[in-house]
C-alpha cells in the first residue's frame, strides 16, 4: 500500500525508488509518499497481454510528476534509438535489461561492454541525426517534429 511506501521512505536514508508504475494515479501517489524516483515499467511482459507498454504510458506519467521526482523507464529497450525515444517521451534515465543479460551470458564482462558500447554509439548517432546536442536536451520533437 502507499501507506507502506510512506513508512519505508520515512525510515530509510537511501534513495527510495518504486518500479512498476504504469498509471498517472500511482505516480502521483508516489509523489505524495515522498518517493525519490519511479521506474515506469510493465514488468517485462510478465503481465496480461492487454497491458500497455511503457512507451504508451510514459508521456502522461512524466508530465504528471515533472520536477517532483525522478522518472526512469524500462521495457523494450534494445537499441540506442530506443533510449532516445524513452528520453523524448519524458524519462530522465533509461534502464536496459535484456541486451545486457544476453551480453553477459554470451561474453561475460566483455560481452556487456560490447552491448553498452553499441547502444551508446547508436544513441550518439540518433542524437546527431535529430540535432540533439546532449541527452538532457532530448525533447519530444525527435519523435513528433513540429509541423512544416
Amino acid at each position: 500500500s502507499f501507506a507502506e511506501l510512506e513508512y519505508i521512505k520515512r525510515n530509510t536514508r537511501i534513495p527510495f525508488i518504486v518500479k512498476g508504475i504504469m498509471t498517472v494515479d500511482d505516480a502521483l501517489a508516489c509523489v505524495e509518499a515522498g518517493v525519490d524516483a519511479i521506474v515506469v515499467s510493465n514488468h517485462g511482459g510478465r503481465s496480461m497481454d492487454h497491458t500497455p507498454g511503457t512507451v504508451e504510458v510514459l508521456p502522461a506519467i512524466a508530465k504528471s510528476v515533472q520536477g517532483r521526482l525522478v522518472v526512469m523507464a524500462d521495457g523494450g529497450v534494445r537499441t540506442g534509438i530506443d533510449v532516445l525515444k524513452m528520453l523524448a517521451l519524458g524519462a530522465e534515465f533509461v534502464l536496459v535489461g535484456r541486451p545486457v543479460i544476453v551480453g553477459a551470458v554470451g561474453g561475460a564482462a566483455e560481452g556487456v561492454r560490447m552491448v553498452m558500447d553499441r547502444i551508446a554509439a547508436e544513441l550518439r548517432t540518433a542524437m546527431v541525426l535529430t540535432g540533439t546536442s546532449d541527452v538532457r536536451s532530448v525533447s519530444s520533437r525527435v519523435i513528433y517534429p513540429p509541423a512544416w
